[in-house]
Protein backbone atom coordinates (compact mmCIF):
# COMPACT_ATOMS: atom_id res chain seq x y z
CA UNK A 1 0.00 0.00 0.00
CA UNK A 2 1.25 3.48 -0.86
CA UNK A 3 2.39 5.81 1.86
CA UNK A 4 0.50 8.68 2.66
CA UNK A 5 1.80 12.21 2.21
CA UNK A 6 2.47 14.16 4.66
CA UNK A 7 0.62 16.73 5.25
CA UNK A 8 2.39 20.52 5.93
CA UNK A 9 1.16 22.32 8.80
CA UNK A 10 -0.79 25.37 7.88
CA UNK A 11 1.24 28.42 8.18
CA UNK A 12 -1.73 30.62 10.19
CA UNK A 13 -1.18 27.37 12.34
CA UNK A 14 2.10 27.80 12.85
CA UNK A 15 2.59 31.45 13.69
CA UNK A 16 -0.36 30.80 16.18
CA UNK A 17 2.08 28.24 17.86
CA UNK A 18 5.10 30.11 17.26
CA UNK A 19 3.59 33.40 19.01
CA UNK A 20 2.39 31.10 22.44
CA UNK A 21 5.87 29.77 22.20
CA UNK A 22 7.41 33.18 22.75
CA UNK A 23 4.99 34.02 25.61
CA UNK A 24 5.56 30.92 27.15
CA UNK A 25 9.29 32.05 27.06
CA UNK A 26 8.61 35.35 28.56
CA UNK A 27 6.75 33.50 31.62
CA UNK A 28 9.34 30.76 31.76
CA UNK A 29 11.11 30.16 35.19
CA UNK A 30 11.17 26.95 35.62
CA UNK A 31 14.41 24.95 36.84
CA UNK A 32 16.97 25.27 34.02
CA UNK A 33 18.26 21.26 35.13
CA UNK A 34 16.28 18.29 36.70
CA UNK A 35 16.19 18.35 40.54
CA UNK A 36 17.37 15.71 41.59
CA UNK A 37 19.24 14.35 38.74
CA UNK A 38 18.34 11.04 36.59
CA UNK A 39 19.34 8.27 38.65
CA UNK A 40 20.91 6.60 35.46
CA UNK A 41 23.86 9.28 35.24
CA UNK A 42 25.04 8.31 38.73
CA UNK A 43 24.87 4.26 38.20
CA UNK A 44 26.58 5.02 34.51
CA UNK A 45 29.33 7.15 36.33
CA UNK A 46 29.80 4.64 39.40
CA UNK A 47 30.40 2.31 36.72
CA UNK A 48 32.48 3.77 34.31
CA UNK A 49 34.97 5.06 37.21
CA UNK A 50 35.44 1.56 38.71
CA UNK A 51 36.31 -0.05 34.97
CA UNK A 52 38.21 2.86 34.73
CA UNK A 53 40.62 2.59 37.45
CA UNK A 54 40.74 -1.21 36.40
CA UNK A 55 41.76 -0.08 32.86
CA UNK A 56 44.47 2.77 33.96
CA UNK A 57 46.17 -0.19 36.58
CA UNK A 58 46.45 -2.31 33.93
CA UNK A 59 48.04 0.31 31.35
CA UNK A 60 50.20 1.48 34.30
CA UNK A 61 51.93 -2.07 33.75
CA UNK A 62 52.68 -1.86 30.28
CA UNK A 63 56.33 -1.66 29.17
CA UNK A 64 57.58 1.87 28.17
CA UNK A 65 59.80 1.21 25.60
CA UNK A 66 61.09 3.68 22.74
CA UNK A 67 58.99 4.41 19.63
CA UNK A 68 59.39 6.32 16.75
CA UNK A 69 57.08 8.82 15.19
CA UNK A 70 57.19 9.82 11.71
CA UNK A 71 55.33 12.65 10.24
CA UNK A 72 54.13 13.42 7.13
CA UNK A 73 57.18 15.36 5.83
CA UNK A 74 59.10 12.47 6.86
CA UNK A 75 60.38 13.86 10.10
CA UNK A 76 60.82 11.81 12.85
CA UNK A 77 59.70 12.17 16.67
CA UNK A 78 61.37 9.98 19.82
CA UNK A 79 58.42 9.06 22.12
CA UNK A 80 57.53 6.30 25.02
CA UNK A 81 55.03 3.52 24.50
CA UNK A 82 51.67 4.05 26.92
CA UNK A 83 52.85 7.60 27.46
CA UNK A 84 53.77 9.90 24.34
CA UNK A 85 50.53 11.13 22.94
CA UNK A 86 49.78 12.48 19.38
CA UNK A 87 48.97 15.86 21.93
CA UNK A 88 52.76 15.82 23.11
CA UNK A 89 53.49 15.80 19.61
CA UNK A 90 52.15 18.68 18.56
CA UNK A 91 52.77 20.71 21.50
CA UNK A 92 56.59 19.83 20.99
CA UNK A 93 56.28 21.45 17.68
CA UNK A 94 54.07 24.46 18.26
CA UNK A 95 51.46 25.62 20.86
CA UNK A 96 49.28 27.18 18.00
CA UNK A 97 49.67 23.73 15.89
CA UNK A 98 48.03 21.64 19.00
CA UNK A 99 45.59 24.26 19.36
CA UNK A 100 44.85 24.08 15.68
CA UNK A 101 44.33 20.46 15.70
CA UNK A 102 41.00 18.52 16.40
CA UNK A 103 42.22 14.59 15.54
CA UNK A 104 45.23 12.49 15.23
CA UNK A 105 45.37 9.83 12.90
CA UNK A 106 47.96 7.07 13.74
CA UNK A 107 48.39 4.47 10.81
CA UNK A 108 45.49 5.54 9.28
CA UNK A 109 42.90 5.01 12.47
CA UNK A 110 41.87 8.10 13.78
CA UNK A 111 43.14 8.48 17.57
CA UNK A 112 42.13 10.86 20.17
CA UNK A 113 45.12 13.72 20.95
CA UNK A 114 45.47 12.52 24.62
CA UNK A 115 45.21 8.86 23.66
CA UNK A 116 49.04 7.47 24.44
CA UNK A 117 50.78 5.87 21.57
CA UNK A 118 51.24 2.11 22.07
CA UNK A 119 53.98 1.59 19.23
CA UNK A 120 56.10 2.80 16.44
CA UNK A 121 53.77 4.86 13.83
CA UNK A 122 53.23 7.42 11.33
CA UNK A 123 51.52 9.95 12.73
CA UNK A 124 48.74 12.54 11.04
CA UNK A 125 47.36 15.78 13.27
CA UNK A 126 43.91 16.94 11.47
CA UNK A 127 42.51 20.27 11.59
CA UNK A 128 39.17 21.39 11.25
CA UNK A 129 39.84 21.67 7.83
CA UNK A 130 39.80 18.08 7.05
CA UNK A 131 37.18 16.18 6.37
CA UNK A 132 37.29 13.66 9.27
CA UNK A 133 38.80 16.84 11.31
CA UNK A 134 34.65 18.29 11.01
CA UNK A 135 33.40 14.98 11.57
CA UNK A 136 35.18 14.34 14.55
CA UNK A 137 34.39 18.05 15.90
CA UNK A 138 30.80 18.01 15.48
CA UNK A 139 30.69 14.40 16.71
CA UNK A 140 32.12 15.93 19.40
CA UNK A 141 29.27 18.70 19.83
CA UNK A 142 26.85 16.27 19.34
CA UNK A 143 28.00 14.84 22.79
CA UNK A 144 27.85 18.20 24.11
CA UNK A 145 23.97 18.51 23.53
CA UNK A 146 23.34 15.00 24.97
CA UNK A 147 24.84 16.13 28.34
CA UNK A 148 22.78 18.96 28.13
CA UNK A 149 19.33 17.47 27.26
CA UNK A 150 20.09 14.56 29.30
CA UNK A 151 20.79 17.02 32.22
CA UNK A 152 17.31 19.11 31.40
CA UNK A 153 15.15 16.27 30.32
CA UNK A 154 16.08 12.53 31.78
CA UNK A 155 15.67 11.66 28.79
CA UNK A 156 16.60 8.36 26.62
CA UNK A 157 19.52 9.75 24.19
CA UNK A 158 19.81 7.43 20.63
CA UNK A 159 21.84 8.13 18.41
CA UNK A 160 23.73 11.41 17.34
CA UNK A 161 26.08 11.32 14.47
CA UNK A 162 27.87 13.70 12.23
CA UNK A 163 26.32 14.12 9.39
CA UNK A 164 27.31 16.34 6.11
CA UNK A 165 26.84 19.89 7.55
CA UNK A 166 26.58 19.12 11.00
CA UNK A 167 25.34 16.93 13.52
CA UNK A 168 22.10 15.54 15.33
CA UNK A 169 21.00 14.02 18.53
CA UNK A 170 18.18 11.77 18.48
CA UNK A 171 16.07 10.83 21.35
CA UNK A 172 12.90 10.11 23.30
CA UNK A 173 11.85 12.55 25.98
CA UNK A 174 9.54 11.24 29.49
CA UNK A 175 6.08 10.71 28.16
CA UNK A 176 6.49 11.62 24.72
CA UNK A 177 7.09 15.10 25.64
CA UNK A 178 8.43 17.35 22.89
CA UNK A 179 11.33 19.90 22.42
CA UNK A 180 9.50 23.30 22.46
CA UNK A 181 11.29 26.53 21.84
CA UNK A 182 11.13 27.56 24.96
CA UNK A 183 13.65 24.90 25.73
CA UNK A 184 16.16 26.48 23.14
CA UNK A 185 18.04 29.11 25.58
CA UNK A 186 18.17 26.47 28.58
CA UNK A 187 19.58 24.16 26.24
CA UNK A 188 22.52 26.79 25.17
CA UNK A 189 23.04 27.56 29.05
CA UNK A 190 23.66 23.78 29.70
CA UNK A 191 25.67 23.44 27.19
CA UNK A 192 27.48 25.92 27.74
CA UNK A 193 28.24 25.42 30.86
CA UNK A 194 29.77 22.59 29.83
CA UNK A 195 32.17 24.35 27.16
CA UNK A 196 33.24 26.18 30.02
CA UNK A 197 34.70 23.44 32.41
CA UNK A 198 36.63 21.89 29.49
CA UNK A 199 35.36 18.51 30.46
CA UNK A 200 37.50 15.85 29.16
CA UNK A 201 36.71 13.10 26.91
CA UNK A 202 37.64 10.05 28.47
CA UNK A 203 37.79 6.66 26.24
CA UNK A 204 36.96 2.86 27.81
CA UNK A 205 36.71 -0.47 26.56
CA UNK A 206 33.17 -2.39 27.68
CA UNK A 207 32.33 -5.79 27.31
CA UNK A 208 29.19 -6.78 25.93
CA UNK A 209 27.80 -7.54 29.44
CA UNK A 210 29.16 -4.39 31.39
CA UNK A 211 27.50 -2.68 28.54
CA UNK A 212 24.19 -3.72 28.94
CA UNK A 213 24.74 -3.33 32.62
CA UNK A 214 25.46 0.36 32.02
CA UNK A 215 22.37 1.10 29.67
CA UNK A 216 20.04 -0.75 31.17
CA UNK A 217 17.42 1.79 31.54
CA UNK A 218 17.83 3.12 27.86
CA UNK A 219 15.69 1.07 25.57
CA UNK A 220 17.56 2.22 22.50
CA UNK A 221 20.69 1.52 23.65
CA UNK A 222 19.93 -1.85 24.82
CA UNK A 223 18.98 -2.59 21.61
CA UNK A 224 21.89 -1.35 19.65
CA UNK A 225 24.12 -3.34 22.25
CA UNK A 226 22.04 -6.46 21.48
CA UNK A 227 22.08 -6.17 17.69
CA UNK A 228 25.36 -4.79 16.74
CA UNK A 229 27.37 -6.50 19.09
CA UNK A 230 28.78 -9.94 19.13
CA UNK A 231 28.54 -11.85 22.14
CA UNK A 232 31.90 -12.53 23.70
CA UNK A 233 33.19 -9.11 22.01
CA UNK A 234 33.57 -5.36 23.45
CA UNK A 235 33.21 -1.52 22.14
CA UNK A 236 33.74 1.56 23.78
CA UNK A 237 32.61 4.00 25.40
CA UNK A 238 33.11 8.10 25.64
CA UNK A 239 32.64 10.58 29.10
CA UNK A 240 32.38 13.62 28.93
CA UNK A 241 30.94 15.12 32.60
CA UNK A 242 28.00 13.35 33.45
CA UNK A 243 27.21 11.84 29.70
CA UNK A 244 28.59 8.60 29.11
CA UNK A 245 27.85 7.20 25.85
CA UNK A 246 28.10 3.88 23.80
CA UNK A 247 30.16 5.33 21.35
CA UNK A 248 33.59 4.32 18.88
CA UNK A 249 34.81 7.97 18.70
CA UNK A 250 37.86 9.44 18.45
CA UNK A 251 37.12 13.05 19.75
CA UNK A 252 38.42 16.53 20.52
CA UNK A 253 40.75 16.83 23.78
CA UNK A 254 37.57 18.48 25.49
CA UNK A 255 34.51 20.27 25.37
CA UNK A 256 36.28 23.61 25.63
CA UNK A 257 37.52 23.22 22.17
CA UNK A 258 34.23 23.56 20.56
CA UNK A 259 33.67 27.12 21.86
CA UNK A 260 30.38 28.11 21.10
CA UNK A 261 26.62 26.47 20.47
CA UNK A 262 23.94 27.54 19.54
CA UNK A 263 20.31 25.43 18.66
CA UNK A 264 19.03 26.22 15.86
CA UNK A 265 15.64 23.92 14.58
CA UNK A 266 13.86 21.41 16.58
CA UNK A 267 11.19 18.82 15.33
CA UNK A 268 9.09 16.30 16.80
CA UNK A 269 7.80 12.94 14.76
CA UNK A 270 5.67 10.58 15.41
CA UNK A 271 6.39 7.46 13.43
CA UNK A 272 7.74 4.17 13.11
CA UNK A 273 11.51 5.55 14.06
CA UNK A 274 14.96 3.97 14.75
CA UNK A 275 15.47 0.67 16.26
CA UNK A 276 12.46 1.01 18.13
CA UNK A 277 10.84 -1.78 19.82
CA UNK A 278 7.00 -1.09 19.36
CA UNK A 279 5.66 0.86 16.50
CA UNK A 280 5.39 4.61 17.44
CA UNK A 281 6.73 6.72 19.82
CA UNK A 282 7.49 10.50 19.77
CA UNK A 283 11.03 11.79 19.26
CA UNK A 284 12.91 14.94 18.92
CA UNK A 285 15.57 15.56 17.47
CA UNK A 286 17.59 18.63 17.56
CA UNK A 287 19.53 20.47 14.99
CA UNK A 288 22.38 22.30 16.48
CA UNK A 289 24.90 24.65 14.04
CA UNK A 290 27.84 24.71 15.50
CA UNK A 291 29.42 27.66 14.86
CA UNK A 292 33.56 28.19 15.51
CA UNK A 293 36.62 27.22 15.89
CA UNK A 294 38.60 29.84 16.27
CA UNK A 295 36.32 32.26 13.64
CA UNK A 296 34.12 29.87 11.33
CA UNK A 297 30.91 31.44 10.37
CA UNK A 298 27.47 28.58 11.28
CA UNK A 299 27.31 25.97 9.11
CA UNK A 300 23.68 24.54 9.43
CA UNK A 301 22.91 20.54 10.73
CA UNK A 302 20.39 18.55 8.51
CA UNK A 303 17.14 17.41 10.35
CA UNK A 304 15.07 14.40 9.93
CA UNK A 305 11.40 13.80 10.59
CA UNK A 306 8.52 12.09 9.97
CA UNK A 307 10.58 8.69 8.76
CA UNK A 308 8.58 5.61 7.83
CA UNK A 309 9.90 2.59 10.24
CA UNK A 310 11.44 0.98 6.61
CA UNK A 311 13.53 3.96 5.89
CA UNK A 312 14.67 4.57 9.05
CA UNK A 313 15.79 0.87 9.86
CA UNK A 314 18.34 1.08 6.59
CA UNK A 315 19.76 4.43 7.96
CA UNK A 316 19.67 3.38 11.31
CA UNK A 317 22.19 0.41 9.78
CA UNK A 318 24.20 3.22 8.09
CA UNK A 319 24.92 5.32 11.08
CA UNK A 320 25.87 2.46 13.02
CA UNK A 321 28.13 1.12 10.60
CA UNK A 322 29.86 4.20 10.92
CA UNK A 323 29.69 4.56 14.87
CA UNK A 324 27.49 6.64 17.12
Amino acid sequence: MAEKSIPERPQADAKKLDRKAAKKAANDTGPLELEPAPEYLQHRIEIFERLKKKYDDEAATKPREEISITLPDGNVKTGRSWETSPADIAREISKGLFEKTVIAQVDGELWDLERPLEASCKLELLDFEHPEGKKVFWHSSAHVLGEAAERRYGCDLCIGPPVTDGFYYEMALPGQAAVQETDYKPLETIAGKAIKEKQPFERLTLTKEELLEMFKSNKYKQHIIKDKIADGTSTTVYRCGPLIDLCRGPHVPHTGRIKEFKVMKVCSARGGNLLLLRSWLTLSELCIILPRQGGERLTAAHLWCFIPRQEANARASQVLRRGC
